[in-house]
């Protein structure tokens, strides 16, 4: 298949504790199985699982966005939504400059 033809996708679990990275396995299971290329984006514990699990595949380490929670969860979260928004548009742009470095963009 011709190198720019390749389906690539990225999956980018949060590191909030393994359960976004350990449900991640049967997505990028069946993103293999239909001749996708996954890549995993994360970072911590989630990271290293996912490396650990899918050792041939290109992984990118983001930046934490260090959550932690309150006594007051939906308060906390309020409190930190503009922080978060500013790591997301942060992070969003990492993985622009990731595509257009490694040519996964079409011209």
């Amino acid at each position: 298949m011709n190198k720019f033809l390749q389906r690539k996708i990225i999956i980018a679990p949060l590191n909030w504790g393994l359960g976004h990275a350990t449900r991640c396995i049967p997505v990028i299971n069946a993103l293999i199985s239909e001749k996708f290329i996954p890549i995993i984006a994360s970072d911590g514990k989630a990271l290293d699982f996912l490396k650990k699990e899918f050792p041939n595949l290109e992984s990118i380490e983001l930046p934490s966005y260090h959550i932690k929670y309150g006594k007051n969860l939906k308060l906390s979260l309020i409190l930190k939504l503009q922080k978060y928004g500013k790591l997301h548009k942060r992070n969003r742009h990492l993985l622009m400059l990731m595509l257009i470095k490694t040519k996964m963009l079409l011209e």
